[in-house]
């Protein structure tokens, strides 16, 4: 079950300033809310565990830099949001948000309450931390609504100039699509032995005139995959590890490939078919075009409306107080 946090944007629920608070560190005050050392070590931490569970591990390093560089930035605009709806009299009703609450447990599958109570647990979540976080989501979205300008979708006409200026944008790579029958290496060197000269004698029969590859799959293979008789779908050139990305990227459609070894085991692949790097048709792509378009106008807006924000508010720094996280 995916984690409920994802489908909360804005994560951060800042405070109003109280004596009990005044005992800890402030690290950013914006107007009469303010973030504490705490607040500010719990929102990087809860980043920082989303980042390892959805990155490569050569990406982990750089995302996380990249977001504890906007950390700051990300929470006074959060807090000027905040402000703003305030100022402008937005707020969210118990009945807004028991039906966003029911959305979310729709999106991500949940029947039962007890469902929704273990993948908040899951999430290391609380209920009245996702409610919190989810009203600020609707607080925002409410903000959003009145305060930045509606954009008139674009027109047929006015999309296809936008394919025609920026179709590099949407250009595929290569692919080929792919199935496979992997062989796990065992820790154990004699039973190492037998797992290659099994891949071997996999690969032997996927070769023959009539072997069945999807069925062999289905049969030995011990990867998650094999319940789709090896499928891996399209697979895009550099996507693979560089011994299998280079073999399957220098063979025709209807080669089989290996067994070939890797520190987790051996790999025989099938390459279907070849798909040369291409522009898909406009009309595959006019939907998308729509909403970058829309999403791009939207980001622009965004920045212009934070800046004018920023402009007339109170907002405090103090760099000593941020955690070594």
């Amino acid at each position: 079950m995916k984690k409920l946090v994802l489908a909360l944007t804005l994560t951060f629920a800042a405070a109003s300033l109280s004596a009990a608070q005044i005992v800890e560190a402030i690290v950013l005050r914006v107007g009469d809310r303010i973030v504490t050392s705490t607040q500010y070590a719990h929102r990087l931490k809860d980043a920082f565990a989303e980042i390892e569970q959805t990155s490569t591990s050569d990406q982990i390093a750089a995302k996380k830099a990249e977001f504890k560089k906007n950390l700051i930035d990300e929470m006074i605009s959060e807090l000027l949001i905040k402000d703003r709806a305030d100022r402008i009299g937005v707020s969210v009703t118990e009945a807004e948000l028991k039906e966003a609450t029911a959305r979310l447990k729709e999106q991500y599958g949940i029947s039962t309450d007890q469902q929704f109570e273990e993948s908040l647990q899951k999430s290391g979540l609380s209920r009245t931390e996702m409610e919190a976080r989810l009203r600020d989501t609707l607080i925002s979205n409410k903000v959003f609504s009145r305060e930045l300008r509606s954009r008139e979708e674009l027109t047929d006409r006015e999309l296809r100039e936008r394919y025609d200026r920026e179709k590099e944008r949407y250009r595929l790579p290569e692919r080929a699509h792919l199935r496979e029958i992997v062989i796990i290496r065992p820790d154990n060197a004699a039973a190492a032995e037998k797992a290659q000269q099994k891949a071997n004698d996999v690969a032997a029969a996927a070769r023959q005139p009539n072997g069945d590859f999807a069925k062999l799959a289905q049969t030995f293979s011990e990867s998650g995959s094999k319940d789709k008789g090896g499928d891996l779908g399209d697979v895009a050139r550099g996507e693979l590890l560089p011994d299998l990305d280079k073999a399957v990227f220098n063979s025709a459609a209807g080669t089989i490939i290996g067994p070939l070894a890797t520190k987790s085991g051996w790999h025989i692949l099938k390459v279907e078919s070849r798909l040369p790097s291409e522009v898909p048709a406009f009309e595959s792509l006019k939907d998308k075009i729509r909403k970058d378009a829309s999403d791009d106008a939207f980001n622009r807006d965004y920045k212009a409306y934070i800046d004018r924000l920023r402009k007339d508010a109170y907002i405090q720094i103090n760099e000593k107080n941020i955690p070594n996280v």
